[in-house]
């Protein structure tokens, strides 16, 4: 597929997502080999976790695939039996639950497993306008109530030409919404021959400058941005520093490898009190055209889609 005339094809923002994807906060990768997955579905284990992601795929050698399978049917079998008073149904009493199959031909073989319709999407490995018409063909045979999680992963994520072509591409390619685009970080570095920096924030590295750029490709169509894992266990002060740039920069999520990280991640999305006055400010009815706050110009009708975004944020995370 190739678009041309880019610099005047017109934007169209996608609408956003009925479940606002600050909701993801804090997404555990869980591999679909582990027999505890409903318990934290239920909150039995890890309560606070915010969504989880089933991964098929790199999280599962080639050869365990079959019985990672199985292990995922049974798991929704017995997700579907526990359902008493379909509470696990809705994603406010439990955290969201995504699979992330290994291929577009296991997401179409996905459609057919029993209570499918359980989990709230699926997260879409290495999209680019190469996998494209993939992805979405095996899109078709899911619910289009489900959502999508394109991951942007692969070599030609460094060429803002074909991000261009990707980001008008995905607001017409899918009947299901896309929550968010989650940024690959370790693929996006291996493609570079790296690996994460142990002394600096992603923010630092080779990954800071093309995050800056997938930002300014795909957010104006409407698109949300989750961030790359942070690795390291014995960092925690560089890691709540990479949060606070990640909530800077309006990113919606983190990927976690850890329990421990659910917390910080969750306080680094907190809104500062101030904050969330000035958004009150901005989006109260009787606001001026422009007025003075805390010492700085606030003006409603280009401040209005932050306000909102802090709104949102401090809904769901609280204040400090």
């Amino acid at each position: 597929m190739t678009i041309l005339n880019l610099p005047t094809h017109i934007i169209h923002p996608v609408p956003v997502p009925r479940i606002h994807p600050y909701h993801l906060g804090a997404s555990l990768y869980m591999p679909a080999t582990r027999t505890d997955i409903l318990a934290v579905i239920k909150r039995k284990r890890l309560e606070k976790i915010n969504s989880i992601i089933i991964c098929l795929e790199d999280a599962v050698k080639e050869t365990d695939v079959p019985m990672a399978l199985a292990n995922l049917q049974a798991l929704l079998n017995d997700w579907h039996n526990s359902l008493q008073d379909k509470n696990l149904e809705k994603p406010h009493n439990r955290p969201l639950v995504f699979i992330r199959p290994r291929h577009a031909k296991m997401l179409h073989q996905l459609s057919n497993f029993t209570n499918i319709g359980l989990v709230d999407g699926f997260v879409l490995p290495k999209v680019d306008m190469k996998s494209l018409a993939d992805w979405r063909l095996a899109s078709q045979t899911h619910s289009d109530g489900q959502f999508l999680m394109p991951t942007l992963e692969t070599a030609q994520i460094f060429h803002p030409t074909h991000n261009d072509e990707l980001a008008i591409a995905l607001t017409e390619s899918f009947s299901q919404q896309i929550l968010a685009l989650r940024v690959g970080g370790n693929d996006l570095l291996s493609c570079l021959r790296m690996r994460r920096l142990p002394d600096v924030t992603l923010y630092e590295s080779p990954l800071g400058t093309l995050i800056y750029r997938l930002l300014g490709g795909f957010v104006p169509y409407g698109f949300y941005l989750t961030s790359p894992v942070f690795e390291f266990l014995d960092k925690p002060k560089l890691f709540a520093q990479e949060i606070a740039k990640d909530v800077q920069l309006g990113l919606v999520g983190k990927t976690i490898i850890h329990p421990s990280q659910i917390e910080v991640v969750q306080t680094g999305f907190m809104v500062k009190q101030a904050e969330l006055e000035q958004a009150q400010a901005i989006l109260h009815t009787n606001a001026k055209a422009v007025f003075k706050q805390d010492n700085m110009m606030l003006e409603p009708a280009t401040h209005k889609n932050w306000a909102e975004l802090i709104i949102k944020r401090a809904e769901i995370f609280g204040t400090c």
